[in-house]
């Protein structure tokens, strides 16, 4: 049987990656999360499981010290990444010396750390890889979507 995953409001939504609704909207509104998706005046955002990958990361990531513009930026990536490859166990958000900023792949298409010194990545040094497990990421929000979803009430 196939079923269709739930598509969340962001009331559930933050409930579910554990942020908080105003900093939510706060970090929309200022441009530091790019990743949300769209709405119009007067309807719900709305949520489906891989605009969570990054929602719930972005959480993550701020409670990890980062700060919120570079913890949405890196969110975004691997979010986006999360989507293009839903296959994909653990996504890899590679850093470089040169261009300044991020981009992310599946982990198993990064070179290993031996060949950094003699090989380019997406056309540039490998100065940092930060590897994130979102196989696993994708099983607590799912669960913790069927929780929510099996007690929301008229507010969500």
């Amino acid at each position: 049987m196939n079923t269709i995953p739930p598509k969340l409001t962001t009331a559930l939504a933050c409930r579910v990656a554990r942020l908080d609704r105003d900093r939510f909207n706060e970090a929309v509104a200022s441009g530091v999360f790019t990743c949300a998706p769209e709405t119009i005046a007067g309807r719900a955002r709305v949520f489906d499981p891989d605009d969570m990958v990054a929602l719930f990361l972005y959480r993550e990531l701020i409670e990890d010290g980062y700060s919120k513009t570079r913890a949405g930026k890196v969110a975004c990536a691997v979010g986006q990444a999360a989507r293009k490859y839903p296959d994909a166990k653990a996504i890899s958000y590679v850093e470089d010396y040169f261009k300044g900023f991020g981009q992310a792949f599946p982990a198993d298409r990064i070179p290993s750390f031996e060949e950094w010194d003699s090989t380019t990545f997406s056309g540039t040094d490998i100065r940092k890889v930060t590897t994130f497990r979102i196989g696993k990421m994708r099983d607590i929000i799912a669960r913790d979507t069927a929780e929510e979803t099996s007690i929301f009430g008229p507010e969500d």
